[in-house]
């Protein structure tokens, strides 16, 4: 049976946690012990005698959690000071952002530490259900902060999102279809805004056409953004992939098409630079204007809302802790696949081949590492 310790973020703009008292009680329920870090429920206003009553130890320090626990548990990355707490009898769970970090990447492989990256975990659908749940958060988080972002008090024109009976609504553009996109635009849809979704995969857009007919749906082009974005109130950037498959870039003479007082809103920049005038902006200090448009590039934007994100997480994660906590990570691998892409490294090895693509790094069979006993 494996211990596990949830640690308090150190991110200061992460105020998520990965497990509410209610999913510790449902663990210690099932005989697993679960270490809680001080003060870590606090930005969800989650208290230490909720986790304790919940049956949780509660620890003074993350260094008190890494040495009582193997099966640690943190929402963002590890930090460059965890890297001297890890060691090869740790497994940690968390969001696994690193791209294009290639130091952080080395350091963390040098410390033997196993990782599982919550984005990768799949369900028996092939679904990514953790990854989805805060892509729907996000999607449904731009089009209010758009609406908030078009008033003259946030440097936007002026502009009501939704308009009135006489006034026509705000035009938003959405570039992607994925789970932020799709929900983006149904939010949107709901609050009789006009909306361009722009896929990235031209087969998928006869389908999008048929769920959203009262959208109108491109495929990715050039001509196509200087068609609409002269028009568009809101430009709106949901590009993820997991497979790191897309590579568009958008200069910034193309996005001074917009009319002074337009909004964008980029929720891709950290995995990939599509805009030439992004840069990542903090929830202190969320925008800036380039241009005479307003940019929020704002990367944790379900952050923004962590009591329903946590809950949302903690839902999500806890069929997959029971069976690792219980079992260890080999069976568990067998017993529920969808770990399997999800492990990102064991033991100092990469072991998820689109990682290790990315990275030029060697990839390595965790089943073969396993059964070598590495």
């Amino acid at each position: 049976m494996h211990r596990i310790g949830l640690l308090k973020e150190l991110k200061s703009s992460e105020r998520r946690v990965l497990l509410t008292p209610e999913g510790v009680k449902v663990l210690v329920k099932n005989g697993i012990e679960v270490f809680v870090e001080q003060y870590v429920g606090e930005s969800c206003q989650f208290t230490g005698l909720q986790y304790e009553q919940a049956g949780a130890t509660m620890v003074p320090t993350m260094e008190k959690v890494f040495q009582k626990c193997d099966l640690i548990l943190q929402v963002s990355a590890p930090q460059p000071i965890e890297f001297e707490l890890l060691s090869e009898s740790h497994t940690m769970i968390s969001f696994f952002n690193l791209y294009r970090k290639v130091d952080r990447l080395q350091a963390l492989l040098d410390t033997r530490a196993s990782l599982i990256s919550l984005e990768r975990i799949q369900d028996d659908t092939g679904e990514h259900p953790i990854l989805n749940g805060m892509s729907e958060v996000t999607g449904r988080m731009v089009i209010y902060q758009a609406a908030n972002l078009l008033s003259v008090y946030s440097g936007g024109k002026g502009k009501l999102l939704s308009g009135l009976e006489i006034i026509k609504p705000a035009v938003v553009t959405i570039i992607g279809a994925g789970t932020i996109g799709r929900t983006a635009t149904e939010v949107a849809l709901t609050n009789h805004v006009q909306v361009n979704l722009i896929s990235l995969k031209a087969e998928k857009v006869d389908d999008l056409k048929s769920k959203y007919k009262n959208a109108e749906v491109y495929s990715f082009s050039n001509e196509v953004l200087s068609r609409v974005l002269p028009h568009t109130d809101v430009l709106i950037i949901a590009v993820h992939s997991l497979r790191n498959e897309y590579h568009i870039k958008i200069p910034r003479e193309m996005i001074q098409l917009m009319q002074k007082g337009s909004v964008v809103i980029d929720t891709s920049l950290e995995q990939i630079a599509v805009l030439e005038s992004s840069h990542v902006t903090t929830p202190e200090q969320p925008t800036y204007v380039v241009d005479g448009i307003v940019y929020y590039c704002v990367p944790n934007i379900p952050s923004l809302v962590p009591l329903t994100s946590s809950r949302i997480l903690t839902k999500k994660i806890l069929p997959f802790l029971k069976v690792l906590a219980q079992k260890g990570l080999k069976d568990a691998l067998v017993e529920m696949s969808g770990l399997v892409p999800a492990i990102s490294i064991y033991k100092g090895k990469i072991t998820n081949r689109s990682f290790a693509d990315y990275f030029g790094q060697e990839f390595y069979n965790i089943f073969e590492l396993l059964e070598l006993n590495l």
